[in-house]
């Protein structure tokens, strides 16, 4: 079931397959204790998506799953990840036939998948798992159309484990750091195309500041403001001669943001909300931003703390904005 705006009817199942190749953490870094000693793995998912017109998806992708409630032959886990998405049919201006698929527009996409479930013993070397999940497919909106791909569903599978199933990993002492208080900042770009498929794409620069806190060594709060420069608002303005005191109103933006960003050694996944300040151009009041950061520089004795290189999702609530691509670091 869909929106009345796709022109395809909704198949009425897809399937599909996945493989992973997956890591126990041991301890051997002190989030992987913090977090409760996850799998990291890395997964190839396909995905039938139920008629011709929709074609096939491959999603490839990172993930972590955590234990979430321990028996005595079981658990109850959760998996997330993310990566890039190809899908085999996409909207084409031609050849003509094409040009009804109006879910997505480009063969290259964004790809996530959520799962959880419950992961049952069968011997030293074998475990089964059955369970939910979701997995979305969709461009960001750097081409339209931009429906995307969500699809809910129930997987079963079975894991093979060369060294031994591993039940439990023995704690450690952890090292007792400091939790401190950091300014930071960033700059980051963004592309968007307009609402008509195949028009312009219109570039969007974005700098941020914000303060941020420390907390369990693991985690971290923040709270700051973003200025948003979009040229696809300037557009708007200049084409529609919308002016105000014989001036074009502003393209600029101003917001205010919550966030919080759960970190995996080097790895940070980065959840916002907030709220615009001024809206030139009309528009929601709120958004929200997730995905990931690599923090590929890290020192306490120096000036800058941390340096990090970051891939954001900003939406308004499920429809995509854009994808950002930046540059921050922390003082």
């Amino acid at each position: 079931m869909h929106t009345p705006k796709i022109h395809i009817k909704a198949p009425p199942y897809s399937s599909g397959v996945e493989l992973s190749y997956k890591k126990q953490t041991t301890g051997t870094k002190d989030w992987q204790q913090r977090f409760g000693f996850p799998e990291v793995g890395v997964n190839l998912f396909l995905s039938m998506n139920g008629s011709k017109e929709l074609g096939t998806a491959l999603g490839i992708y990172p993930s972590i799953q955590f234990r979430l409630l321990t028996f005595k032959k079981a658990y109850w886990y959760f998996k997330l990840g993310g990566g890039i998405g190809l899908v085999s049919k996409h909207w084409e201006r031609t050849p003509a036939a094409d040009s009804m698929n109006n879910v997505i527009g480009s063969a290259l996409n964004n790809f996530t998948m959520f799962q959880s479930g419950i992961r049952f013993t069968l011997n030293q070397h074998w475990t089964t798992n059955a369970g939910i999940h979701f997995y979305h497919l969709s461009n960001a909106a750097i081409r339209s159309p931009n429906f995307g791909i969500n699809t809910f569903g129930i997987h079963v599978g079975v894991n093979y484990h060369p060294k031994g199933v591993v039940h439990v990993v023995e704690k450690k002492e952890l090292i007792k750091r400091k939790n401190p208080l950091n300014l930071s900042g960033s700059v980051s770009i963004a592309f968007a195309e307009d609402k008509t498929a195949d028009g312009p794409v219109y570039p969007i620069a974005t700098g941020t500041l914000f303060g941020s806190k420390m907390y369990r060594n693991k985690s971290r709060v923040m709270v700051g403001m973003d200025a948003i420069y979009n040229t696809k608002s300037r557009a708007f303005i200049r084409n529609t001669y919308q002016m105000k005191d014989g001036k074009y109103l502003s393209s600029w933006q101003y917001t205010a943001f919550l966030g919080h960003e759960f970190l995996f050694g080097r790895i940070g996944f980065p959840v916002i909300a907030g709220a615009y300040l001024n809206r030139p151009v009309g528009g929601k009041k709120i958004y929200q931003k997730l995905g990931m950061n690599l923090h590929y520089f890290h020192r306490n004795d120096k000036i800058i703390k941390d340096a990090y290189i970051s891939l954001l999702l900003k939406t308004h609530l499920v429809q995509a904005q854009y994808a950002e691509l930046g540059f921050g670091f922390f003082l």
